[in-house]
């Protein structure tokens, strides 16, 4: 199984379709956390559904006999899933200006934007990769001048270096 971790604009979900091309399954963790109710209440400020840990193992467990360890996730959230279950965590980085604008693009609410920055510059989401799966399992990929082809090609590199494709 591979995971995909990253601030908002990182490249997460065009890296798993990517690799959804190549075999793998591909789980949106937001739509499949909606999809399959496995939340706990949903944040008005943030506008975001809280993600109920329990239920949320449970299901990826379901995916994982259906699918085999041949799933990519990517999303907010996807530390949650257990670690041995995990065999790499891609964990997108990009420059806070590159970001911003990013972020900018798509209309981001400047609460989200300067909330999603201050996480990037403190390197939260790639130290709770760390935390939780290892740095042996851990690789770091920025995404700043990367197109969508090298972004993938970087990562099938890695999965065959480790004999995962």
């Amino acid at each position: 199984m591979i995971v995909i971790c990253g601030t908002p604009g990182t490249g997460k979900t065009t890296l798993a379709k990517g690799l959804a091309k190549h075999g793998f399954h591909y789980i949106s963790l937001s739509e499949f956390v909606i999809k399959n109710k496995l939340y706990s209440g949903y944040d008005s400020k943030r506008k975001a559904y809280i993600i109920d840990p329990n239920k949320l193992i449970k299901a990826i467990k379901d995916e994982v006999k259906k699918h085999g360890k041949k799933l990519v996730v990517e999303g907010i959230g996807a530390d949650l899933i257990p670690e041995d279950l995990v065999d790499i965590c891609f964990v997108l980085i990009c420059e806070p200006g590159e970001l911003e604008r990013r972020l900018r693009e798509k209309n981001w609410p400047e609460e989200k934007i300067q909330e999603n920055l201050e996480a990037e510059r403190l390197n939260i989401i790639w130290g709770e990769a760390l935390d939780k799966f290892g740095k042996e399992k851990v690789i770091v990929i920025d995404t700043t001048n990367l197109d969508e082809d090298e972004l993938i090609e970087i990562a099938i590199n890695e999965l065959k270096k480790r004999g995962l494709l």
